[in-house]
């Protein structure tokens, strides 16, 4: 078997657009302290990194397959279970979740712990578990994933295995749109409902865009065009997935730390959003801070309750001053003054 160059250089740019995203995340990791990136969930982020990594395995068997070696037995992991399961439906189950934490935190008020966790997280694994199993025990006759061997080796999944793997998608994106106009009602502080529009749009737009293309003659049937498409465009809804939710906080950690965390901090108090900040990262429900409070240092240590930081950082002399006089001017429209980052959970 020849190996194809055209494909080894599309994994080249695919390895390097993910090696940047690794990179992003373990600044974001060493960050963690930074209450911006804090508020983002970090180990939800970590979580859709290795799906999105998973994802991106997959993808090499599926559509650079003249690069590796394969067997039926190969494809049915690397392409139902990698890709599938725990690629592409994590990834979209990843932002339920997400959604389904603002839900706990801001009408429940309570935390995605105990049973508000692992009963979402075994009802969504059903859609993995049922496609993968399906997959592994579907016959190759029978419409599951086969190896076809010769000039040009591929995995392949056959019709019925490829309509139950869509509809599952289908499925799931129906809920995650349903879920994120169901976000919209949700009074949380900034933009969140922005940051999900812009990644459900982005990947509806993508995944209908590789369903249609995928039939349509002359795209579908060649290989290399179709293939390269197919899996450049699965690496950038990763990709918007993740950056959408960490660039502004990161940008900020780099650029104007301490302003920008003076800045969020103004904006929990003034949206009155402590206490659900304390509640998303396991603090106690705390009263309103003592007036001693404020005569200690500006911006404490990563331990410290969010009230309390909040209370360093009204100074006393200022406390009751929210007209952000000094700091930086964030808009996202030009009516109204909003931070950049809303309180992620």
């Amino acid at each position: 078997m020849t190996v194809d160059k055209r494909e080894v250089a599309v994994i080249g740019v695919n390895t390097t657009i993910i090696a940047i995203s690794l990179a992003a995340l373990v600044y974001v990791n060493m960050k963690r302290s930074y209450v911006p990136l804090k508020c983002k969930n970090i180990p939800l982020l970590n979580t859709l990194f290795c799906a999105m990594f998973v994802w991106y395995i997959g993808d090499i068997y599926t559509y650079q397959p003249s690069v590796v070696k394969a067997s039926r037995l190969t494809c049915i992991v690397t392409m139902s279970w990698l890709r599938m399961s725990l690629g592409v439906y994590m990834v979209v189950s990843c932002h339920i979740f997400r959604i389904y934490q603002y839900h706990c935190i801001f009408r429940w008020r309570v935390r995605a712990t105990g049973k508000y966790l692992w009963i979402p997280v075994a009802v969504w694994a059903v859609i993995p578990l049922t496609y993968g199993i399906l997959a592994s025990a579907l016959p190759a006759q029978g419409g599951g994933n086969d190896y076809i061997g010769g000039a040009e080796p591929m995995c392949v999944s056959y019709k019925p295995l490829y309509f139950v793997a869509v509809g599952f998608l289908v499925l799931l994106l129906v809920t995650w749109m349903y879920a994120t106009l169901k976000m919209h009602g949700i009074n949380v502080c900034f933009d969140e409902y922005r940051e999900l529009l812009v990644v459900i749009g982005s990947t509806v737009v993508v995944v209908a865009l590789q369903v249609v293309l995928r039939w349509v003659p002359g795209v579908g049937d060649v290989g290399f065009a179709y293939n390269t498409m197919a899996s450049m465009t699965d690496i950038l809804i990763g990709q918007v997935s993740l950056f959408v939710l960490i660039a502004k906080p990161a940008f900020h950690c780099m650029y104007d730390r301490d302003l920008y965390l003076k800045y969020f901090l103004h904006t929990l108090r003034r949206e009155d959003r402590e206490t659900e900040y304390e509640l998303a990262n396991g603090g106690q429900h705390m009263g309103r801070v003592s007036q001693s409070s404020y005569e200690s240092d500006l911006l404490g240590s990563a331990t410290d309750s969010t009230r309390s930081m909040v209370a360093k950082v009204l100074i006393a002399g200022h406390k009751d001053d929210l007209s952000f006089e000094g700091l930086p001017t964030y808009h996202s429209s030009e009516t109204a003054p909003v931070s950049p980052i809303r309180l992620l959970v």
